[in-house]
C-alpha cells in the first residue's frame, strides 16, 4: 500500500454557498491528511479540515465581511468555537476511467457524520498524488438551518440553498513509512 500525506500549503479548498440574489464564495484550509491507494485504486484516507481557517473572497466592504464572517463562524452555521475541525474519511473508490474515480466515505461537520460520494481526478507521479474534485454538501444534514426553505417560512429573497460546493485541489506526497 502506498500512503500519500497531504501538503496542506499545496492543497487548496474552495467553497461556494448561493442564495437567492447571488452567492459568496471563499476557501478553508486543510490542517493535514493522507491518501491510501493500492493497485492504483483509492481505498481509504482521512482529510482533517481547519475550521478556524474560513476565509471569505468575494466581499470587499469590511464590516459586512466581518458580519459575515462571524455569522459562519457562530452557531448559525459553523459554532467553530466548539468544532475547531471537519473531517472526510474515504472509505474506497470505484474507477469511472483513467485517472477518475468516484469516491466514497464520511463527511463530519460539527460532530455530525453522513455518508457522501463524489467524483475527482487523481493521478500519480512517482512521489506524488494530485487531486481535483468538488463535493456538493446539503447544510442541513448537519444543523445548520439558519436561512433554508426547509425550515423556515417566507424567506422570500434571504433563502439560502441547502447545498454548498467545496472544489478541491490536493498534493500529496509519498510517505517514506508506508504502512
Amino acid at each position: 500500500m502506498a500512503k500519500f500525506n497531504i501538503q496542506p500549503s499545496s492543497s487548496t479548498v474552495n467553497w461556494t454557498g448561493k442564495k437567492v440574489l447571488g452567492l459568496h464564495t471563499g476557501s478553508i484550509n486543510i490542517a493535514n491528511g493522507f491518501i491510501n491507494i493500492v493497485d492504483n485504486t483509492i481505498v481509504g484516507g482521512e482529510i482533517q479540515i481547519d475550521m478556524t481557517s474560513i476565509v471569505i473572497t468575494d466581499i470587499e466592504d469590511k464590516k459586512t465581511h466581518d458580519d459575515f464572517l462571524a455569522h459562519l463562524l457562530n452557531d448559525d452555521f459553523f459554532s467553530v468555537d466548539k468544532f475547531k475541525t471537519a473531517k472526510l474519511i474515504v472509505t474506497g473508490s470505484n474507477k469511472i476511467e483513467i485517472n477518475k474515480f468516484k469516491i466514497d466515505g464520511t463527511l463530519t461537520i460539527k460532530d455530525i457524520t453522513h455518508p457522501v460520494s463524489f467524483v475527482a481526478t487523481v493521478e500519480v507521479f512517482t512521489d506524488f498524488l494530485h487531486s481535483l474534485g468538488e463535493i456538493v454538501i446539503d447544510r442541513t444534514l448537519y444543523n445548520i438551518h439558519y436561512g433554508s426553505g426547509k425550515f423556515i417560512e417566507n424567506l422570500g429573497d434571504k433563502l439560502i440553498y441547502d447545498d454548498f460546493v467545496l472544489q478541491f485541489k490536493l498534493v500529496g506526497q509519498l510517505s517514506n513509512h508506508n504502512a
